[in-house]
């Protein structure tokens, strides 16, 4: 005897939806959803009849079906989603995590084709997040991160930022603390994916897994619970190995689109139209004269940049406690760090990324250093620190003016630091002084320069010589380095 044949028929897409379609029908309310009960019903007759084709078809999200095959067995789920009614939207939910996490789906997901079944999906996904359920919550979570995961599609441009903005808002509105870690989580390990493959200029890349305990060292400490991050750390690790076993799908770039050369290729975006949403993420982009360029680079920036502009928001004179906002700000400096730690060789080098760094990321941090949150300035010690170790080599004149605001500034103990506050920087000037070509780069490039202020003469004056302020920072300063009238500095 013959296997029995399994629910959904023998396509593998069939496989994936056949089981969700099927609890959707037990869980619907027969009167309130008829017309889901009927497309579920009707797809599930329709993919016992549908086997996978020997020669897949190019303008097909489903693989395995023809196109207009996908856009009918789909429909379903988008109405499920669409429904905000928990247990239909699990199953769903369920369903396009499979679809995503197997590689069964395919192409680019972008809101210039809001037509596309695979922009609905996604779509519908973000907005059945708003719904309240805890299960709900995570689940979306789950599905969102998997598929900007999956190796066989290209999430991108407003599409990108709307998946961005759904785990932003639910990390400010989680309903529990497990929720927002996971929702703070998800956002680190998009960044790392997004940025990973425009180092690279290629969606087949190694992706690092985020650790979820770092992500609450300046804020969130309330949140620190060792199941919580456990599991949020599990969800991360599941969604992100999912897709290492996906091997003949990758998504290609269009033939049209040339890739980047060397680190001189110039980058340009998109023009784009300003469209202010929710959480003014949807800032147009600014096109450049540089001709194309990859997809991947161009989200890659269309990203950074908006998140360097949220970063930016302040609050109102009429609300100026907005925990909200504070939030929001801090997590997108966290979500910055976490891109500047991460960055390889393209944006240490190329100067388009470069002029990226200086034009908002440094805008954000001068913008900021004028606030007295301490988690929002131990953030900006943080990324300054990344900019100095990894990035000074372009960034001469604005290293020129963070060292001074952020540093020398608390150790002559101008505006009365807190003593976190002098404690911060003092942790941060332990790892400078770690790495001495830092010191004679600081030395070389400010002291020496005659057109620029002299750092490291100041920066001397506060460590070496006594002081009621600052004499507690004397004995590092002389164990790590001593000081010879012909400015050499050894260790």
């Amino acid at each position: 005897m013959s296997a029995p044949q399994t629910l959904g028929g023998p396509s593998r897409c069939g496989r994936v939806l056949g089981p969700s379609l099927d609890k959707i029908i037990k869980n619907a309310a027969w009167r309130k959803h008829s017309d889901i009960v009927s497309s579920c019903k009707s797809t599930l007759e329709k993919l016992e009849t549908l086997s996978d084709t020997a020669l897949p078809d190019p303008s097909s999200p489903l693989l395995g079906l023809s196109a207009s095959d996908a856009d009918s067995v789909l429909n379903p789920i988008v109405l499920a989603l669409a429904s905000n009614y928990a247990k239909l939207a699990e199953p769903a939910l369920e369903s396009v995590f499979k679809l995503f996490s197997l590689g069964v789906v395919r192409g680019e997901i972008d809101s210039n084709l809001p037509n596309s079944p695979l922009y609905k999906i996604v779509e519908s996904v973000c907005k059945v997040g708003g719904i309240g359920e805890e299960s709900v919550e995570l689940a979306v979570l789950r599905v969102l991160l998997s598929a900007v995961r999956c190796p066989c599609v290209l999430v991108r441009g407003d599409c990108l930022l709307q998946v961005i903005r759904t785990c932003y808002n639910l990390y400010l509105n989680g309903l529990n603390g497990t929720n927002q870690i996971c929702a703070k989580s998800v956002l680190a390990q998009i960044m790392l994916i997004v940025f990973a493959r425009a180092e690279e200029d290629s969606m087949d890349v190694s992706i690092k897994t985020v650790p979820v305990s770092e992500l609450l060292e300046f804020t969130d400490k309330n949140l620190n619970e060792g199941s919580s991050i456990f599991y949020c750390q599990n969800l991360i690790s599941e969604v992100v190995t999912a897709s290492e076993g996906v091997p003949d799908l990758k998504f290609s770039k269009p033939s049209t689109v040339p890739e980047l050369q060397n680190d001189e290729s110039k980058v340009s975006y998109e023009e784009k139209k300003d469209d202010v949403g929710e959480e003014e993420m949807k800032e147009g982009v600014e096109s450049s004269s540089g001709g194309d360029t990859s997809k991947i680079r161009e989200d890659g920036f269309y990203v950074f940049k908006n998140l360097c502009k949220l970063s930016m928001k302040f609050s109102s004179q009429g609300n100026p406690d907005d925990e909200i906002l504070l939030r929001g700000k801090t997590v997108s400096l966290e979500l910055l760090k976490v891109i500047m730690d991460n960055g390889g060789l393209i944006w240490r080098t190329n100067e388009s990324f470069l002029n990226a760094i200086k034009q908002y990321l440094c805008l954000s941090l001068l913008k900021n250093s004028a606030l007295s949150v301490m988690s929002i300035f131990q953030l900006l010690c943080s990324i300054f620190m990344s900019l100095l170790t990894k990035y000074r080599s372009g960034l001469k004149a604005e290293i020129g003016i963070f060292f001074p605001m952020l540093i020398l500034r608390v150790l002559e103990n101008v505006l009365q630091p807190s003593f976190v506050q002098k404690t911060t920087v003092l942790n941060l000037l332990e790892k400078i002084v770690g790495d001495s070509q830092i010191i004679i780069d600081i030395f070389v490039n400010y002291d020496c320069d005659v057109d620029s202020p002299n750092i490291f003469e100041r920066y001397l004056q506060d460590c070496q010589w006594p002081s009621e302020n600052c004499s507690w920072t004397t004995t590092w300063f002389n164990h790590n380095f001593v000081f010879s009238p012909g400015y050499y500095f050894s260790a």
